[in-house]
Formats: C-alpha cells, sequence, structure tokens
C-alpha cells in the first residue's frame, strides 16, 4: 500500500460573513479565479472554519437569510449552539458535535443564527461547514434539510486519539449523512505523536484540514487552518506534531462543469443568471 503525499498546501484565508462572523475560508484552488478554484477538490467545493469566537451578550453576529442553489451544505457544530430556520419550513437546533445537511437543489433560503438565550448571555461559537458539490442532474432537486443530533455520531475511540464519522466511512464506522456525491468525512483528534492511517478507494481524492495543531504527512508539516489535498497513493497516513484536531475528506470527483457565483454552483453561467433571476423573484422561497 502507497501513502499519498500532500501534492498541495494552502493556508485558509481569513474574512468574515454574515454578520460579523470570522471564519477562515479553505479552497485547495485559492488564488485561482470563481469557479477554476471550486475543481480542485471535487466534489467539495470549499470549507469555511467560522470561529473559535467568543459572542459578547446582545450581538447579532450570526448568518442572517441567504439563498443557496445547486449543492449541499453540511454545517458541523463544535462549540455553541445555532438555530437554523429554512423557506421549505425545516428547522432545527445545532448544539456541540451535531450537524445538519442541507440540500439547496433548486433553491433554498435559509438562516443559521445562535440561540437568543446564547445571544444574550454570550458564550464560545466554533464549526465547520463544508459545501459539497451536487451531480447535473440533481441541481434542480426539491430542497430539503436533515438533522444530524450528536448521538448519531458519537466519538469513537481510536489509537491515541478519538474520531467523530459524519459520512461515508473511517476506522470501520459509518456516519449518518447520506450525499448523492460519495463522500466520507470526519473530525478526528490526536494526542501528539500519534498517527492515523487509512484505505481510500481507488479514484478518489482526499485532504486533511487541522483546525487545532499540526499534522505531518510523509515528510510535510500542515500547519492549522490550512488544507492539505493528497496526491497519488493508496492510503492517507498522518502523525500528530501535536495535540491536533481536524478534518478528514475523501470523495469521488463528479467530474462535470462548474460554473460558480456567490451563494450559487451550476454547471453553466446562463445557470448562474436564471439562479439570481429566481432568488430576486421569490422563487425560492422567504423566511417569515
Amino acid at each position: 500500500m502507497t501513502r499519498k503525499p500532500v501534492s498541495v498546501l494552502v493556508p485558509g484565508l481569513p474574512t468574515e460573513d454574515g454578520n460579523r462572523v470570522p471564519l477562515t475560508r479553505l479552497v485547495p484552488g485559492q488564488g485561482k479565479r470563481g469557479a477554476e478554484a471550486f475543481r480542485a477538490m471535487d466534489p467539495f467545493l470549499l470549507m469555511d472554519h467560522f470561529g473559535p469566537m467568543v459572542l459578547p451578550p446582545g450581538t447579532d453576529a450570526g448568518f442572517p437569510p441567504h439563498p443557496h442553489r445547486g449543492f449541499q451544505t453540511l454545517t458541523y457544530l463544535i462549540q455553541g449552539a445555532f438555530r437554523h430556520r429554512d423557506s421549505t419550513g425545516g428547522s432545527g437546533l445545532l448544539q456541540p458535535g451535531g450537524a445538519q445537511l442541507m440540500n439547496a437543489g433548486a433553491g433554498i433560503v435559509h438562516e443559521e443564527m445562535p440561540v437568543p438565550e446564547h445571544l444574550e448571555s454570550g458564550g464560545p461559537i466554533e464549526g465547520v461547514q463544508l459545501w459539497i458539490n451536487l451531480p447535473k442532474a440533481l441541481k434542480g432537486s426539491t430542497p430539503g434539510y436533515t438533522d444530524l443530533q450528536a448521538g448519531t455520531m458519537p466519538w469513537t475511540a481510536i489509537p491515541g486519539g478519538r474520531m467523530r464519522v459524519l459520512a461515508g466511512t473511517w476506522a470501520g464506522v459509518t456516519g449518518p449523512a447520506r450525499t448523492p456525491a460519495k463522500i466520507a468525512y470526519a473530525h478526528l483528534e490526536l494526542e501528539a505523536g500519534a498517527r492515523f492511517e487509512q484505505a481510500i478507494p481507488a479514484g478518489w481524492i482526499a485532504a486533511a484540514v487541522p483546525l487545532h495543531g499540526a499534522i505531518r504527512i510523509e515528510g510535510t508539516e500542515v500547519p492549522a487552518d490550512s488544507v492539505a489535498l493528497l496526491g497519488e497513493g493508496d492510503s492517507l497516513a498522518l502523525e500528530a506534531a501535536v495535540p491536533v484536531s481536524l478534518m478528514l475528506l475523501a470523495g469521488e470527483p463528479l467530474q462535470e462543469p462548474i460554473a460558480h457565483y456567490g451563494p450559487f454552483v451550476m454547471n453553466t453561467y446562463e445557470e448562474i443568471e436564471q439562479a439570481i433571476q429566481d432568488y430576486q423573484a421569490g422563487r425560492m422561497g422567504h423566511l417569515d
């Protein structure tokens, strides 16, 4: 079995989104223009590591109503509490260790805001949102929302650490998130010096994204808030340089054209124009 080396190592881009929420935007093709950047980690589009931040009492920080079309979001919360609402009537409470899978499909408007009591008292917020592309045949699918409570994806002990599997199978554990794109996605925590190795299906891409701490992959050090996109090989193998918290991703590329503008990811720019018109005309729905 040959181990995958790091083929691309890209630091995340510190920015803000929503109402003044600090985050690190993690895209392996960062620096390239438009949709070209999104092709680098097909079928994944981007990852936002939001926080960690401490909400001051009374703040309105969060992600107020905004649209999406053409892909799925998988939002995983590490600290804090968020309330989700969307234009299909979907709603849910996102708590530490839980996640929400939203199919934007033909179009959805949603918001993710800290719960009122959290806004009143203040407190820490941290999480990760992953954008997963939809195949062309499903970009017009019915939008919807799936609540994934922490109890459906508990921590699993592994040598030198623990793992929470959100989607696909890692270390013999299968996560609850179901997506049209074939993916595997997990949160891994390791003690300093601990190692982890996993076979990756042929033809799949694989990446590691440390949130805190650093790892080594085949001699390359990967610091926090950076994307290590791996090259050719049969397995992902890494070692914790220090105590580390990281996200692991693997997936089968869709290999379809990508057109991207803001919150819309389609196959052509004509479809992007239509998405903008549909949103402006209210055809993606509204939040009361």
